[in-house]
């Protein structure tokens, strides 16, 4: 996240392959996370609740294995339409103030409604540099016909962008798979951007959730 300031949100999720960092992720239920389809590696995901620290957080966090990956089943790789992907873990997390879901959208997104977004990504750019900390920052939603101005025949409906265009807040390397929360609600998920994270004039784009809102309950309600 670029201008972002630490914080602690008990539905952020980190998703580990082994030893290695891979994507954010947002925890919508106890025993379910949700991320962008491209964070998808083969084999276990490992995903860490209730820690804002890459190193220790003294007892608050909570790790589960995946036991099946859903990923939505017209992602399509090449223009990221559909980037969308339900993990479900082997065992359900325990609820509490540190580690509890976030309610998805019921809404689509309203232009001009200032968000949030969240994770481990970089905080620099072009230059990457990783925090230790989770990273939040504001950011408004861009109106799909202005995003459509911005990075043509590349933005489809299932799409939302968002950004700054008096700052550089923004996503970046790292973020994928992240929550754009409006309202208090999962809104969109960190999806793809420019290359260069933080140009005002660029926003970032993100899943826009409410498309997906029947796929994501009937494969939560039949598995």
């Amino acid at each position: 996240v670029i201008e972002g300031t630490s914080c602690d949100l008990p539905w952020q999720a980190a998703l580990f392959k082994g030893e290695k960092f891979i994507c954010g992720g947002t925890l919508v239920d106890k025993n379910w996370v949700l991320t962008a389809a491209h964070c998808h590696v083969p084999g276990f995901i490992s995903v860490r609740l209730g820690g804002q620290r890459h190193k220790d957080s003294g007892g608050t966090e909570q790790w589960r294995l995946s036991a099946k990956v859903f990923k939505y089943p017209r992602y399509n790789e090449t223009n990221k339409d559909g980037d969308l992907m339900l993990i479900k873990f082997l065992l359900p997390v325990h609820v509490n103030k540190q580690v509890k879901p976030l309610p998805l959208a019921t809404h689509c997104p309203v232009p001009g409604k200032t968000c949030q977004i969240s994770g481990w990504g970089s905080t620099t750019s072009p230059e990457v540099t990783f925090p230790e900390d989770l990273h939040c920052a504001k950011v408004t939603i861009v109106s799909e016909e202005q995003c459509r101005l911005i990075y043509p025949s590349s933005i489809t409906t299932n799409m939302v962008c968002a950004g700054e265009s008096r700052s550089r807040a923004d996503s970046c390397q790292g973020d994928s798979g992240g929550p754009l929360m409006c309202d208090g609600r999962l809104q969109g998920i960190v999806s793809w951007g420019p290359g260069i994270c933080g140009d005002p004039k660029k926003p970032g784009v993100y899943v826009n959730l409410c498309k997906y809102t029947r796929w994501l309950q009937d494969t939560m309600r039949r598995n």
